[in-house]
């Protein structure tokens, strides 16, 4: 796996992912898991859960910067949020799925 420089908006993180779509995928998982542990330390009952994601998803820009060098580099490949947070929400889903499925058998 190779080690990559990642960053967008407010993000900026070094991550080992086997190519530049898994380290935008970490992207959006990292800004979803802040937004929970948020929410629930916050015990807002004006805001839902939902409310903090958004609000995370916009402190990132429209594309995320990629290197496998360094931050804020010429050469970094640039990923759109919108492509990112789609790959991470058919990978939530297949896991979900697989989770599912695994617990039906396991009931069996």
């Amino acid at each position: 796996m190779a080690k990559f420089y990642v960053q967008s908006g407010s993000l900026r993180g070094i991550v080992d992912c086997y190519d530049e779509q898994c380290a935008a995928v970490w992207v959006i998982q990292r800004m979803v898991t802040r937004a929970t542990q948020a929410f629930e330390n916050c015990g807002s009952k004006e805001k839902s859960h939902q409310d903090f994601i958004d609000e995370a998803i916009f402190e990132l820009d429209e594309v995320i910067e990629i290197n496998e060098r360094g931050f804020s580099r010429d050469d970094s490949t640039t990923i759109d949020i919108h492509d990112a947070f789609c790959s991470w929400y058919q990978l939530t889903k297949v896991i979900e799925s697989l989770s599912k499925a695994m617990e039906e058998k396991l009931d069996d």
